[in-house]
């Protein structure tokens, strides 16, 4: 893996705020990636965090299954902390594509209000 100069350069435009990463082939690992403020409510943003949370609890309690709730554990994750909640479509992160559809229950509501949301602004 190439060693990556960790300074990362901040501009701001119309888009909202990008991020540039570049790495010693000088490629922008961070191509892509901007930052928008301001585009839901503290509000909205409590309530999404709110369910995260729950959602995740409720994972490791054991009432959501695999796929839906996973989370690392194995040699190969040991020291990483990392959470997921499917919903919608299944990505099989251990393959790096798409896995089979019905794996995982369908979009919940709050989500599906924040993509209209998201789609409404533009």
């Amino acid at each position: 893996m190439p060693k990556r100069n960790r300074t990362a350069e901040r501009a701001v435009s119309k888009v909202g705020e990008t991020f540039e990463l570049v790495d010693d082939n000088n490629v922008n690992i961070l191509a892509g990636l901007a930052l928008h403020n301001d585009v839901i409510t503290k509000a909205q943003e409590d309530e999404l965090i709110s369910f995260v949370q729950s959602q995740c609890e409720r994972g490791r309690s054991g009432q959501l299954r695999k796929p839906t709730y996973l989370r690392s554990s194995g040699a190969r994750s040991r020291g990483n902390q990392r959470e997921a909640l499917q919903y919608g479509g299944f990505f099989d992160f251990n393959k790096a594509r798409p896995g089979k559809r019905g794996q995982v229950p369908e979009f919940p509501p709050i989500l599906v209000k924040l993509v209209t949301h998201l789609m409404d602004k533009g």
